[in-house]
């Protein structure tokens, strides 16, 4: 077995971004991405870009309109101010453009803001002192002439660094004294700000001057790398702090990171923040009025008014879709809607056939619209909202293993993400799941109807999930209703009873079911009836009777309920699912470029019943192909393409991948636990190999080596995000606290040691308080996505049921956690000891057992 050398470990595989800016760019520089450095170029002293001087020029605008509209005026707008309904600056859609020269070419203006980096297409100067400023009020507003490139930069490229520096800011305000006497932590914060100032100068420095691709291309990887440690260095902050200071509790600092991560979402808000902070200003809407004559489209800005508002506003952030939504209509913003939630399904693991999308794209599409704009023919806000006003609700039937529930499952997080990217980046989709498959009396006294909300009542925790004591603005939620019974006369539960109940409860009323009775007149207040911001979604293995339909559709929010059959993926859908989502793995590995791939899985057993085994192999056949893709000669780049062949011997059950064009391939078994190995075992990171040397070192020659070789390659997909999480299981005590330390070891990997599930909560429950200390909580603190071993100990057979939740490869969420808060298993491993028999539940989850 080949071992990397620990001292002299190989370089690493880099994508091809030489010739993809190359390929992409005539002049080779990335559209839009000098615009986006420049908010990196910040310090203690100016902890803010500068802006452009035109737009400061004539004083503060301090919620005036003539002043704001005077603004937009001197840099080339067609503006005027309307009184109707309240009083607002209109700024003409027509001349929302650069001049002429630069309307003709397609390249980006760089150096929107900042005073030392001047404008430029192709060598040519800008005339004029206001065109920089009227390039950051058009990109403030999304319609600069190349703001979805600036946009996809910013978000792949500078937003964390840049949301890391206005964290730092923040807390020099918030925390001066820990800041200022406090050695350690000021000097985490000066590393932070270094870091941007650093990345700036660099970025800016090449993208002024004639750089080759090369330079370029090692500068954004550098810039890539240092994003996506972000999370670790904002909860390196964070502990910092709260050591330093305990009147400063650590929910405080994750609300505040999370608010400045909102307010700079995008491109476009990002200088909203500054534009109104500059001026001391408070924008209440925006609106844009759609017109069939272009000269006549125009967006209003209505400024906040003490005189006319009760209470001022939060911060002004557009939409993400902004420029979609001017350009196209929110109509296309909710087709990239649906297109992004089926996108996220499949990403969970969930696979919808064409004819499950045909079934549900109607109504989703529409709840998507109504959620963004109720009626296209008024003008649309574009603020950021996402408030739906057409009720949405499913009742999935089919046979056992159809993947009803894993539908409902993903379906929260999937519709988060949908609405997260295009409408509201603030929103929170929580999820709540009641078994209905129990006796009547029993469901009745779970969703009784209380006078208080401190029970474990279902309509209680229904009710107080949309709208949390720490979140800022009323989110959604997504009730799933599991398990209707049959509609059989003496069963107990009863299809048509159980309808009936949901019916009453969810309608506000406590006494019984009755045909045409009318509702109590407080009953609107105790019931979720008319709350389109509740989705429901039913299983079962029946069919829905009419009159079990009829009873539901006594309420508003089952007035769209529709009926969906539902089967187990097989024959060639469950083909395409396993090509689409070992395609989506790839380009997922190289999401820069998005490479086309053609993957030929004819050959490969794709199995049937349960997906579940089938996404492990894929997610691991993935990894041999990006491996591969990446070290032949070319690398991967923009137009590149992957054509692979998985070819399967069913005699002697080797699989073969290969590149076309290719001579080398590699050759799989299937080993324990249901894992792809090498035919010839091999280490494809050296942490992996430094770790197999370690432990050979510690543990000597005894142990089995094929033993290790899988346990090379379980190392190996842990470090490429192939399991998630990884589980290492064994009876030997010493060889665990071995494996999790020798892990532990490795850069930008943390460790948590000797963790006795039986006497430490691994996540807390409902009314547990906030400090009660957890394992779930233990490896939050490191930040989101961090590389984390865990050594788990479980001495007893209870102590192996306490851990299944947090070594699934679901997230782990608790009782009103979203999936933003939620612990995402990517980066995880875990070590486990256990004493006594193993039990299912450990074996199911375990990529090994030693």
């Amino acid at each position: 077995m080949y071992i990397a050398d620990c001292n002299n470990p190989p370089k690493r595989t880099k994508i091809d971004n030489a010739s993809m800016y190359a390929a992409s760019h005539d002049n080779c520089l990335p559209k839009g991405l000098k615009s986006c450095v420049v908010l990196l170029d910040t310090s203690p002293s100016v902890p803010t870009p500068v802006l452009p001087e035109s737009i400061l020029q004539n004083g503060k605008i301090l919620n005036d309109l003539n002043k704001l509209k005077a603004v937009f005026d001197q840099h080339g707008f067609r503006t005027t101010v309307v009184t109707s309904p309240r009083a607002a600056v209109s700024i003409y859609k027509d001349s929302c453009h650069l001049n002429d020269e630069i309307k003709t070419h397609s390249t980006s203006v760089d150096g929107i803001i900042g005073k030392h980096v001047e404008a430029s297409i192709e060598n040519s100067e800008v005339e004029g002192k206001c065109q920089k400023g009227k390039a950051f009020l058009l990109s403030m507003l999304g319609l600069h002439p190349v703001q979805d490139e600036i946009e996809h930069w910013y978000s792949t490229s500078v937003k964390a660094l840049y949301c890391l520096s206005r964290f730092c800011h923040r807390m020099r305000e918030a925390c001066p004294t820990v800041c200022q006497d406090q050695m350690d932590t000021l000097g985490t914060l000066q590393k932070c700000e270094e870091l941007c100032r650093e990345i700036y100068s660099k970025s800016s420095l090449l993208l002024s001057s004639n750089a080759n691709p090369a330079a370029i291309a090692e500068m954004i990887d550098h810039m890539h790398h240092f994003s996506s440690s972000v999370p670790e260095k904002i909860a390196e902050l964070m502990d910092f702090i709260i050591k330093r200071d305990p009147r400063v509790r650590i929910e405080q600092l994750e609300k505040e990171y999370e608010r400045i991560n909102v307010n700079n979402s995008t491109f476009a808000n990002a200088l909203v923040q500054l534009f109104v902070g500059a001026h001391d200003c408070c924008i209440k809407d925006v609106y844009f009025k759609r017109s069939h004559l272009q000269k006549f489209e125009r967006i209003s800005i209505y400024l906040y008014d003490p005189d006319m508002d009760m209470m001022k506003p939060p911060s002004f952030t557009f939409l993400p879709c902004l420029r979609r939504v001017l350009d196209c209509g929110p109509e296309a913003v909710a087709l990239d809607m649906i297109k992004t939630f089926w996108s996220n399904l499949l990403r969970l693991g969930y696979f919808a056939t064409e004819s499950i999308q045909a079934d549900f794209t109607p109504q989703v599409r529409s709840f998507f619209l109504s959620g963004i704009a109720d009626n296209v023919n008024i003008p649309i806000l574009l603020n950021a909202h996402f408030t739906p006003k057409m009720p949405l609700s499913f009742y999935l039937y089919g046979l056992a293993g159809a993947g009803k529930s894993s539908f409902v499952r993903n379906f929260s997080p999937a519709l988060n993400c949908a609405i997260e990217e295009h409408a509201d980046p603030e929103i929170l989709v929580r999820y709540v799941k009641q078994n209905l498959n129990k006796p009547n009396h029993v469901l009745k006294l779970e969703l009784e109807l209380r006078p208080n909300n401190n029970d474990l009542s279902v309509m209680s925790i229904i009710q107080g999930r949309r709208l949390t004591l720490t979140q800022s603005k009323p989110g959604m939620v997504v009730v799933g209703l599991e398990e209707i019974a049959s509609n059989g006369n003496d069963a107990d539960p009863n299809q048509l009873e159980t309808c009936k109940l949901i019916s009453q409860r969810f309608a506000g009323r406590t006494g019984i079911y009755r045909n045409e009775v009318k509702a109590p007149r407080n009953a609107a207040k105790r019931g979720i009836s008319g709350d389109a911001s509740v989705v429901v979604l039913f299983t079962s293995n029946y069919e829905l009777e009419k009159p079990c339909m009829d009873a539901l559709k006594r309420l508003e929010m089952f007035q769209n309920l529709m009926c969906v059959r539902t089967t187990a993926v097989s024959g060639d859908d469950r083909v395409d699912f396993a090509k689409t989502y070992i395609t989506q793995c790839i380009q997922d590995n190289f999401a820069d470029v998005k490479p086309l791939c053609e993957i030929d899985l004819k050959s490969y057993p794709v199995g049937s019943g349960d997906t579940r085994p089938l996404v492990r192999h894929l997610r691991m056949l993935a990894f041999y192909i990006c491996f591969l893709a990446k070290n032949r000669q070319g690398g991967v780049y923009v137009g590149s393409s992957i054509i692979a062949n998985i070819a399967h011997d069913n005699s002697s059950y080797i699989t073969s991948v290969l590149l076309e064009g290719e001579q080398q391939s590699i050759k799989l078994n299937l080993g324990s636990f249901n894992n792809l190995y090498p035919l010839s075992p091999r280490v494809f990171d050296s942490r992996a190999g430094c770790i197999l040397k370690e432990l050979q070192h510690c543990v000597g020659e005894s142990e089995d080596q094929s033993s290790f070789d899988e346990l090379s390659q379980i190392i190996d997909y842990y470090f490429a995000g192939t399991l998630a999480p990884a589980v290492v299981v064994s009876n030997n005590r010493s060889l665990i606290r071995e494996i999790v330390a020798a892990v532990g070891k490795q850069e930008s990997v943390h460790s948590i040691n000797g963790v006795d599930a039986d006497n430490y909560k691994m996540m807390k429950s409902l009314y547990d308080p906030n400090d009660t200390p957890n394992l779930r909580d233990d490896i939050l603190k490191f930040g989101k996505g961090a590389n984390v071993a865990v050594e788990l100990i479980c001495n007893t057979a209870n102590s192996q049921l306490c851990i299944r939740e947090i070594i699934e490869d679901s997230p782990s969420m608790t009782a009103f956690s979203t999936n933003k808060s939620a612990l995402h298993k990517t980066g995880l491993f875990f070590g486990v000891f256990f004493q006594g028999p193993l039990t299912p539940e450990v074996r199911s989850r375990a990529s090994i057992v030693l």
